[in-house]
């Protein structure tokens, strides 16, 4: 979790052939008391519990169905948070198709998680994950996106975080796309999750998904 107290940029011009014999270099930051911290309901476990293999396609994928884990970030003032959310399995990403909110049969790598690999190395499947039911401070709002090669005046209104960290998710009044300052926001994270078939799996002793990622605040 990012927790910046002071932060600094520094900008420096640079000389060149047409350039003077001088140049500026700034330092600028912001001092302040907020900080805030997030926390995760189940210890931050999405369980899905004993999977009995004889009860799964030995030739088709199986989509294991959909979870959902509630998620509350506190200030101690109000404050423009955001978070990114980077997949710590993402070498064993399936790239299986899998629903994610309303956008069927997903299989970009930089929308779905990783859940581990069998012993045999065959990666196990993915799952995609979104966000609803937000709030901030009692109201209803809705979570809003932002890409890191984009403008910061550029939000979007989105529900799904990128597994590769390079989008920053807030939240908004309804219906604006201006990242709000927060006390208290909470909102689900929903999971879908998808496993091989079977006969590719070749499983004949338990297994565990390992499915982890990490969610990282942002001040704005």
């Amino acid at each position: 979790m990012k927790k910046v107290i002071l932060a600094t940029a520094i900008a420096l011009c640079t000389t060149s052939a047409f350039a003077g014999e001088t140049a500026v270099l700034k330092v600028k930051g912001v001092l302040t008391n907020a900080a805030c911290s997030a926390d995760m309901s189940n210890g931050g476990v999405i369980d899905y519990g004993r999977i009995a293999l004889g009860n799964l396609s030995a030739t088709a994928n199986n989509v294991l169905g959909q979870k959902q884990l509630p998620v509350t970030i506190t200030c101690t003032a109000p404050t423009k948070v955001g978070f990114t959310i980077s997949d710590d399995r993402m070498d064993s990403n399936a790239q299986l198709p899998v629903d994610v909110n309303t956008t069927k049969a997903v299989t970009d790598k930089y929308y779905t998680y990783g859940v581990g690999k069998t012993a045999g190395g065959v990666k196990i499947g993915n799952y995609g994950l979104w966000m609803s039911d937000v709030t901030a401070d009692g109201n209803s709002v809705d979570s809003i996106g932002v890409n890191g090669d984009w403008s910061q005046t550029a939000w979007g209104k989105t529900s799904v975080p990128r597994s590769d960290a390079f989008n920053t998710m807030a939240f908004a009044a309804t219906s604006t796309r201006e990242p709000l300052a927060v006390t208290n926001a909470t909102f689900n994270f929903n999971s879908n999750l998808v496993i091989r078939d079977t006969a590719t799996l070749a499983i004949t002793d338990d297994t565990q998904l390992d499915g982890q990622a990490t969610l990282t605040l942002v001040y704005l």
